[in-house]
């Protein structure tokens, strides 16, 4: 209920008095993000005042501009990511477009529409994200393309991230989430997420400079690969840790 409602003040109220503002579009998104940031940070509050989420943060996000790479586990990684990154732009799905309650919001904060199997798509993410990532915003990536089939596996990644960090020549950020028990994952409920101990670590690994890996490795295909082994050592490592010191 608080987070249907939030949503409705940020599209009804807020959204619409950026757009009337006048501002450029650079500005309004920057307003719009900081808007959608502090709704974010009082929902996560809110989740671990009643004992729903406990979030662990391991690591520190990294402060220049860069390409957020993670696997995707449950519905509430990127809004962490909200919090973590206040500026920070993601893909959204078309049918967003036709959500009344979404599509103010997205188009305002400069999210960029996602893939439709087609190369001419691949190449207008790109470039978005590439004039996103000059105007100073992070990007966030979930390569899987859909939430993970388990706590510590992951789909085959996609490359369009990757393309993005090659062209751009910005730093990826690694990061491994970790649900502990997994929850609101595909075809999870509420229900269940209620009525469980919750936990997410997320652990935010060492940027990864396109530079300092060997020259074989130094293309999309390449990156895509160091990227996932990074974030799949991590999540084998965090699934071994005692319970008590998680």
């Amino acid at each position: 209920m608080q987070f249907s409602m939030q949503v409705l003040w940020l599209s009804k109220w807020r959204m619409p008095r950026i757009l009337g503002s006048g501002e450029g579009r650079a500005t309004q998104r920057r307003h719009a993000l900081y808007a959608a940031h502090k709704q974010v940070v009082c929902y996560l509050k809110t989740l671990n005042f009643l004992d729903l989420v406990d979030f662990c943060t391991e690591g520190k996000p990294a402060e220049e501009v860069s390409i957020v790479v993670a696997n995707h586990p449950s519905l509430l990684d990127f809004i962490v990511f909200l919090r973590d990154f206040p500026n920070a732009i993601c893909l959204y799905k078309a049918a967003s477009l036709k959500n009344p309650v979404l599509s103010s919001f997205v188009r305002v904060a400069g999210y960029i529409e996602g893939m439709d199997g087609t190369s001419s798509a691949c190449k207008r993410i790109v470039a978005s994200c590439c004039e996103r990532l000059e105007e100073g915003h992070h990007v966030v990536f979930f390569p899987e393309g859909t939430r993970s089939s388990s706590a510590q596996s992951m789909h085959k990644f996609h490359k369009t991230a990757f393309h993005v960090a090659v062209k751009s020549g910005v730093a990826i950020q690694p990061v491994a989430i970790y649900c502990r028990p997994l929850f609101l994952g595909k075809g999870q409920s509420w229900i269940s997420f209620c009525r469980a101990n919750n936990r997410m670590i997320v652990r935010y690994l060492p940027p990864v400079q396109i530079n300092d890996l060997a020259e074989e490795q130094r293309n999309a295909n390449g990156l895509s690969e160091v990227v996932k082994e990074r974030i799949e050592q991590a999540l084998e490592s965090m699934g071994k840790m005692p319970t008590n010191e998680s």
